[in-house]
């Protein structure tokens, strides 16, 4: 096998002449000692650009996924499970207005309601990681779920049997909802929120490092391509071209990428911030849909207690009926679903309070044929349409929030390999471009 002749002597050599050999290739005035340093910075540098460029697009890449795989299912756990919770108590009392045994509409949506809480509650806690804040409000509202049922349970028990007490049970069962369960559940909700927006901001920060070493490396190539030039008269070097071309690719990919993605993540937020608001209002909905049952089964002729109905519903739409939750949800949701959101809650308020005069004036069978009949007129029906349109307008939002998501991580799917295969081509080329001239020094 063929040896090398300076390899040779460089072995053969005594160590305070090798390192004199290595200090005059390091440090030596000839030419092709500079290019083969200039070609040495030049391909680590490129290197530096790949290694940083993968880092940044893992974490980048990696937070999207998370985002629109754990976290967001994670989210819309938490939301639905808010919703049935919420729902099921508006069904509980509902079901309480018409006396005796409920309508088995009403009752079936209610078992639905547990079920799907019941179903949500472990999917979330199948979902977080060891030690995660979660946790605490999933336990929380599994210890309280069974209690409220067995409170709803006995409530109609003593319904049927046409006796007060079921009243008592119901207050208790409604009260344990609204103070403690759904505060759970609400809590859960908002802590996944936060670990999205974290996700957000993880996947839309810019990459100062991977720019800067880009551009840095893309301005030592130009620089040494146009000393070269200078120096021996030619018009370009194609391996420094090639070099300069696939690093301005590099950082041009990286450029738009995080514009076409950053777009993405911006409209993915808003619309998951729309769906958020649409989520709490159809809830306070729902609890003024408790309320309104309450207040009717106590016949207790509009007590202070239904104010709680016009609370919730300002939540809904603001004091001065241009706010409020649909406010918040207005940014992304078309003006003319808030305006019909906002017409189908005028027009429950209008029903209620309909109801509450006949209650009032003594005609509680009319009262009660309101909260439950079938008069499109009706308290009953008025809810049923708002709640719906709520409904199908936060689902609209979840859809686009999905599909912004999905775009955000597409954009993003190559960027931890893209950039750091062309900034490798680069130092393949620049070492290429630089030995070619060294070896015309031969």
């Amino acid at each position: 096998m063929a040896v090398d002749a300076t390899d040779t002597r460089l072995v053969t050599l005594s160590p305070g002449v090798r390192r004199r050999f290595l200090r005059t290739l390091l440090t030596g005035a000839a030419t092709p000692d500079r290019l083969r340093r200039v070609g040495a910075v030049l391909v680590l540098g490129c290197l530096l650009f790949a290694l940083v460029s993968a880092l940044s697009g893992v974490t980048r890449t990696d937070a999207v996924q998370d985002a629109g795989s754990r976290l967001a299912a994670l989210n819309a756990d938490a939301a639905q499970l808010y919703q049935a919770l919420a729902d099921a108590d508006a069904m509980a009392t509902s079901g309480f207005v018409a006396g005796g045994r409920e309508p088995p509409a009403v009752r079936n949506r209610y078992d639905d309601d547990l079920a799907r809480a019941s179903d949500r509650l472990i999917q979330a806690a199948g979902r977080l990681p060891d030690g995660d804040p979660a946790q605490q409000p999933i336990m929380s509202i599994s210890g309280r779920l069974a209690e409220y049922a067995g409170l709803i349970e006995t409530a109609r028990v003593y319904n049927r049997q046409g006796l007060p007490l079921g009243q008592s049970y119901l207050d208790s069962g409604s009260r344990l909802m609204r103070t403690e369960i759904l505060p759970a559940a609400e809590q859960l909700r908002r802590l996944q929120t936060a670990a999205l927006e974290v996700d957000y901001q993880r996947g839309g920060v810019i990459p100062f490092a991977a720019l800067l070493v880009g551009v840095a490396v893309l301005a030592a190539v130009i620089d040494v391509a146009v000393v070269e030039r200078r120096r021996t008269n030619r018009v370009l070097n194609l391996g420094l071209l090639g070099a300069g071309l696939a690093v301005t690719a590099a950082v041009l990919w990286w450029a738009v990428a995080l514009l076409v993605a950053g777009s993405h993540l911006a409209e993915a937020r808003q619309h998951s911030d729309a769906a958020a608001a649409l989520d709490e209002a159809r809830a306070a909905v729902l609890q003024a849909r408790s309320t309104e049952s309450l207040v009717l089964v106590a016949r207790n002729g509009g007590s202070t207690s239904d104010a709680d109905y016009f609370d919730q519903l300002r939540r809904v739409v603001g004091p001065d009926g241009s706010g409020g939750l649909l406010g918040a949800a207005a940014t992304t949701v078309p003006a003319g679903r808030i305006t019909e959101i906002r017409a189908a809650t005028q027009a429950w308020q209008d029903a209620h309070r309909r109801l509450r005069l006949l209650d009032d004036g003594g005609n509680y069978r009319a009262a009660v044929a309101s909260a439950t009949g079938t008069d499109p007129a009706g308290s009953g029906v008025a809810f049923q349409r708002l709640d719906s349109t709520l409904g199908g307008v936060a689902d609209t939002e979840r859809r686009a929030f999905d599909d912004d998501l999905d775009a955000a991580g597409g954009v993003l799917t190559a960027i931890s390999i893209g950039p750091a295969a062309l900034a490798v081509l680069a130092a393949a080329a620049a070492s290429a471009g630089i030995a070619r001239r060294v070896g015309e020094y031969r």
